[in-house]
């Protein structure tokens, strides 16, 4: 694990550097840590010590340009090549394992890449990528204590959609999804029924702007649950917690362009969502377009025609 990982005590940023939150803090890596041993940095660097960075391979991923193959990258010509090649729509760097990684002490990932690892890690064996989905679906998972509030709320909401509206800061990067309450009602309206129960997950410190949605709406927030989620749980734990409760809804719309909305997305996947549709606030396409391009790969036209990579969860994460 990264030095740089702060647990939920420890302040956000230091000497001027963000640190993100150990996963550890939302996360059940019990499991996980039987199949792939979890060693803290400080551990590592006891263990192993200056010998490490003799008997080191970097490894950088470049976000949007690399797709790294599996056991390794095929041949020119053959027809696992053009399988590749449809996976990687735009990009075009192909990485692997090289003799050079095989046998070294320590291979450090120095870069984070922003796809989706199902999108990321292109695999020439279906049971490679099987297991691969497996492993990410069974065994990073949220802490129970966060999943259980969830299932406490939901089961106080009943038959409920959901909404995820997020706002102040995701504007300076985004500033056309500065959506008019109107114009959210409107959108909402197309996807929702009058009259139904809705729980809006937001950072929105001002409810007043979703009054045009309680004159058609029975609205929920989190502070409507508060005796049911325990003490002591982080912001962040609060916000996984909305996050699953916005995965049990019947049908659930989010944010364009939002991670946080994306994540739901396949939340509702794995649990099986009946409606596993993606809808946006804005009213722009989503699953819609997943039937379009290449059949094997439902991210094919939203690449094509210049949405980001990591904008959306996709069907492949779940559906194996």
């Amino acid at each position: 694990m990264p030095a740089e990982y702060r647990r939920q005590n420890e302040p956000e940023v230091e000497a001027g550097r963000f640190r993100p939150l150990h996963p550890a803090e939302c996360f059940r890596l019990e499991t996980l840590d039987r199949i792939v041993p979890i060693m803290a940095r400080e551990e590592y660097d006891a263990q192993v010590g200056a010998e490490a960075m003799r008997d080191r391979v970097d490894l950088e991923l470049e976000p949007g340009s690399s797709v790294f193959c599996f056991p390794r990258i095929p041949s020119r010509g053959s027809a696992e090549e053009f399988r590749l090649r449809d996976f990687a729509v735009s990009r075009s760097r192909f990485l692997g394992i090289t003799p050079e990684m095989e046998s070294c002490r320590t291979l450090n990932l120095r870069s984070a890449t922003i796809e989706h690892f199902y999108m990321f890690f292109y695999f020439s064996r279906a049971q490679d990528e099987l297991e691969c989905k497996q492993l990410i679906r069974d065994h990073v998972r949220f802490r129970s204590q966060i999943v259980e509030a969830a299932k406490g709320i939901a089961a106080a909401l009943e038959k409920y959609c959901a909404l995820h509206v997020r706002r102040n800061d995701f504007f300076r990067l985004y500033p056309h999804q500065n959506i008019a309450p109107h114009r959210l009602l409107k959108n909402v309206e197309t996807r929702v029924p009058a009259g139904t129960r809705l729980y809006i997950a937001t950072d929105e410190t001002d409810l007043s702007f979703f009054a045009c949605l309680g004159s058609r709406y029975e609205l929920f927030f989190l502070d409507s649950f508060r005796s049911l989620i325990p003490e002591g749980l982080s912001q962040e734990s609060l916000a996984c917690v909305e996050q699953s409760v916005c995965a049990f809804a019947d049908r659930f719309i989010g944010t364009n362009l939002s991670t946080f909305s994306a994540y739901i997305t396949r939340l509702r996947g794995y649990h099986g969502a009946a409606d596993q549709n993606t809808y946006f606030t804005d009213g722009s396409p989503g699953s819609e377009m997943d039937n379009e391009g290449s059949p094997p790969f439902s991210w094919i036209q939203w690449i094509r025609i210049g949405n980001p990579w990591w904008a959306r969860e996709f069907r492949e994460a779940w559906e194996f």
